[in-house]
Parts: structure tokens; sequence; C-alpha cells
């Protein structure tokens, strides 16, 4: 999962003196079930393993090993995963959409629940606390 605005990059696109040149490259090695925050940066050369999870803004410009959380910048491990605690990913959660069309169509009607176009009216002409 990769949120919005997160920027993975192999590359300096420049060197530190000759601005001009094209600077080092390094693959970025992503693997299974990692969770990318949103406006995180991956800087090139980096592993981030297996089900690991890195925060928001972070800026990752070291390798993270399986069942971590990362956050910061520079990006630190902030806290481990169990990795004896089963994780369900989001294939797994889109892999019967018969079943998720139901879930979701359950959720939307448990959160719409007593919304009527009388109460929408009421709210309009005189409306109460929470309204």
């Amino acid at each position: 999962m990769i949120a919005s605005n997160a920027y993975i990059t192999d590359s300096d696109w420049h060197d530190t003196y000759n601005r001009i040149a094209i600077g080092k490259a390094a693959p970025v090695k992503i693997e299974e079930n990692v969770w990318i925050g949103d406006s995180a940066i991956v800087c090139k050369g980096v592993t981030i393993g297996d089900n690991s999870i890195i925060g928001a803004g972070a800026v990752v410009v070291n390798s993270v090993p399986p069942n971590a959380i990362a956050a910061g910048n520079p990006a630190r491990i902030v806290k481990s995963l169990d990795p004896e605690k089963p994780i369900t990913t989001r294939s797994e959660w889109f892999s019967d959409p018969d079943r998720l069309f139901e879930e979701l169509d359950q959720w939307d009607r448990a959160m719409l629940r007593g919304n009527t176009l009388l109460g929408w009216l009421r709210s309009l002409l005189s409306p109460a606390k929470g309204d």
C-alpha cells in the first residue's frame, strides 16, 4: 500500500558537487505487504522488509527490517510488530468481491440508520445540539 504523495526514488538525480551530472543510483526494494504512509520519501538503496510500515512524512534513508514501524526524518524504528500475530492483507480483503460488497453495504446501512428526510428537514428548521 502506497499512500498519496509518497515519493520513491532510486537516484540522487544530480552529483553533490557537479549539479548537472547524473548522480549515483541504487535500487529500492519493497517487500511483501509493506505500507508506505502519506508523503513519505523512500531514498535510493533502501530495502523495506515484509509487513513493515513507513509513517506519514518519514524520510527513509536506511533499510527497514521486516515487521517494523519506521517514522521520522530520518526514519527510525519506533515499534516492532509481532511476527506471530496474523496480518490481514488488502488482497485478502478484496479477494471476495461479493462478500466485500455485502460488508460495505452493511456498514453504509449502519452509518445511515436514522437518517430520514423528516430528520434532515427538522435539522434545517429547528437544529438540535449535534445536528
